[in-house]
């Protein structure tokens, strides 16, 4: 049995998780999916200082406050900003890191998002400059083409601090003491930032990298190949694919 904590991406919820969840505790494991500030039911809160680091706190006290020990670290896209960030405030309780499609921050308070995306982050600053600062969802495209899935997205789906994506998350190198590290790449969400991500990690000792058949939001797709993916790792094994 192994302890599992799901962090969602950009725009999601811990939602997005449910299908997965279910798929893993029937393997036994402990899972839990927290909804970070200001998005999905937490929607309410958004404010305009949500920053990277204010969902790193949410993780970082919802594994302190249940008494997470052990943990399998899992961050989809955004959220692979996020577990890096707890790994780095608490290493002592991460066992590993699973970065599902995800972006990996390398320095502190850099956004990668930002660097790659110069002109979308300048038009972002002056929305902040006028007062906006939630972003819609927009990218439903890459996420999946299942129609199903598409309209379950639409439905819950909600807008992500803006400052989030222009800003990058704290690090003080202590992430680095978490050596069992995976990169998970969607296969069909091409071209993306997440392949460059997948193609760096992969020429780096202490990685293990896997890929699945499917647009971005894997666990939508796929949760029960994910969920058999996340068995293997959890059990130390070196898993194909």
């Amino acid at each position: 049995m192994a302890t599992f904590v799901l962090v969602h991406g950009a725009w999601h919820g811990g939602w997005c998780w449910g299908p997965l969840e279910q798929a893993l505790r029937a393997h036994d494991h402990i899972v839990t999916s927290p909804t970070l500030t200001g998005l999905g039911e937490r929607s309410h809160l958004a404010s305009p200082d949500i920053i990277p680091d204010t969902h790193v706190l949410d993780i970082v006290n919802h594994i302190r406050w249940k008494d997470l020990e052990d943990v399998i670290l899992v961050g989809h896209s955004y959220g692979g900003i996020i577990i890096t960030g707890v790994a780095d405030r608490m290493p002592e309780r991460i066992r590993t890191l699973v970065y599902l499609d995800a972006i990996v921050p390398e320095k502190s308070g850099v956004s990668a998002i930002a660097n790659r995306n110069p002109e979308r982050t300048a038009a972002f600053r002056t929305q902040l400059a006028n007062g906006g600062f939630m972003v819609e969802p927009d990218l439903f495209e890459a996420w999946s083409d299942d129609s199903e899935h598409l309209a379950w997205l639409r439905a819950k789906c909600t807008p992500h601090p803006m400052r989030c994506l222009i800003e990058g998350v704290t690090l003080t190198g202590r992430e680095a003491e978490v050596a069992d590290r995976h990169y998970i790449l969607a296969e069909r969400n091409k071209p993306s930032i997440f392949w460059e991500e997948y193609e760096r990690v992969s020429k780096r000792s202490g990685w293990q990298c896997h890929s699945m058949p499917t647009k971005h939001d894997v666990m939508v797709e796929a949760p029960a190949a994910l969920a058999d993916l996340l068995q293997g790792i959890s059990a130390g094994l070196t898993v194909e694919g």
